[in-house]
Order: structure tokens, then C-alpha cells, then sequence
């Protein structure tokens, strides 16, 4: 009995005959090909490919040239400048008004409840008596404060200074209204001896005094 490698062998001895009984096939001759033949078609080809294109290729026409115009035409406005203005703040001068202690001043209103302006001292400082005279002195006053002078709780009284007067205080013949004058008198005599005498006397409402009067004379 053959084995599988004797079997193997066999065939391929067998196949070996075959093949050497088949005629041999001659293989197609390939045309010898002439390079100038070929150089030629090359051009041939690409010269028909060029005209081709160029008939297919529309007729190039300039074109002019488009310049887009803005959308907006409108003249730009001019930027607004903001223009900086300094004021400058000139203070209205205050009125100081003066209490009825300064005579002659000339106000005619205060903040004060009670205040004077004194307008005229009769008879003026500085007047000359002989000793033992008898006169009146009167000073004309304005009622400058906020509150009227009621009669029955306005006096004008003795305050300091030299005494030569009659009569240490007097009650007010009427009541005085805001912004009006009146005469406050009182009975007066020159001292005896020779000198410079001055009194002063003022407005008392209660406890409170205003307006002060005063008055100097001289005794020869």
C-alpha cells in the first residue's frame, strides 16, 4: 500500500507529462514603437485640448469698475462741545441791626423782641447849666423790636450814673406799637457844683432791661 507522500509524488510525475505534451503557445509580437511617434501625438492631443478650451471660454469683455457709494449720505452733524460756565456766587451784604443800646444807628428793625432805635436826646450832650436848673430831658425813641410796648408793662427807669434827676422812673402814657416813636421825659435839675454829669436810664419790661438813654451836661 502506497503511502501519502508516494501518492504526492506520483501526481507530480504524472502533471510533469502532461504539460510537456501540450504545444507551446507562442506569445503575441509587441510593435516596436518609434519615441518621435509618440512625442508627436502628445502634441498633437495637447494642441487640440488648447483649442478646445479657448472656444469654450467666453469672449473676456472689460468691465468697469463698480465703487460702492455709502448708504448714508446725509452730511455728518458737528459733534456737540459741552461748554462748562462757572458762576460765581457774589454774597448780598448783611444788614446787622443794632440793639437800642447804640444811639443814632439808624436801623430800623431787630431780631429782638424789644430794642430801640434812639432818634434825638433833648437837650443835646454836652449842654451847659448853671448850678440848680431845672429842665426836662427827652429822648426820642422807636420801637424797633419784634413785640409792642404794652403801657402797663413797659417803664423807663433810672439805671446808673450821676443822680440829677427829679423823679426815678415813669410808666409809658400809651402803648407802642412795632415801628412807632415816642418822647420818654424826665424832670431833670443841674447839680449845684460845677462839673461834667452824665446819666443813664433805660426801658424795662419784668426783670429785663432795653434801650439804653443816656445824657451828659455840664454845670458851670
Amino acid at each position: 500500500m502506497a503511502t501519502p507522500k508516494t501518492k504526492y509524488l506520483m501526481w507530480f510525475i504524472a502533471l510533469v507529462l502532461v504539460m510537456a505534451c501540450v504545444p507551446a503557445v507562442a506569445a503575441p509580437a509587441v510593435p516596436t514603437t518609434d519615441p518621435n511617434t509618440i512625442g508627436t501625438f502628445i502634441v498633437q492631443t495637447a494642441n487640440a485640448a488648447s483649442t478646445r478650451t479657448a472656444l469654450a471660454m467666453p469672449t473676456s469683455t472689460p468691465t468697469a469698475t463698480f465703487t460702492p457709494t455709502p448708504r448714508n449720505t446725509d452730511t455728518p452733524e458737528p459733534t456737540a462741545t459741552a461748554t462748562v460756565l462757572f458762576l460765581f456766587y457774589t454774597p448780598s451784604p448783611v444788614i446787622l441791626t443794632q440793639s437800642s443800646n447804640n444811639s443814632g444807628s439808624g436801623t430800623t428793625t431787630s431780631s429782638k423782641d424789644y430794642a430801640c432805635e434812639i432818634l434825638s436826646v433833648t437837650p443835646a450832650n454836652g449842654t451847659i447849666f448853671g448850678p440848680r436848673a431845672d429842665f426836662d430831658a427827652k429822648w426820642k425813641v422807636k420801637n424797633i423790636g419784634q413785640k409792642n410796648w404794652d403801657k402797663d408793662s413797659v417803664d423807663y427807669l433810672y439805671s446808673t450814673g450821676d443822680k440829677f434827676h427829679k423823679v426815678a422812673g415813669y410808666d409809658l402814657s400809651k402803648t407802642i406799637n412795632r415801628g412807632d416813636p415816642v418822647d420818654l421825659i424826665a424832670d431833670m435839675e443841674s447839680p449845684k457844683n460845677p462839673g461834667t454829669y452824665t446819666t443813664n436810664w433805660a426801658l424795662h419790661i419784668g426783670t429785663e432791661s432795653f434801650c439804653t438813654l443816656s445824657l451828659t451836661i455840664v454845670v458851670k
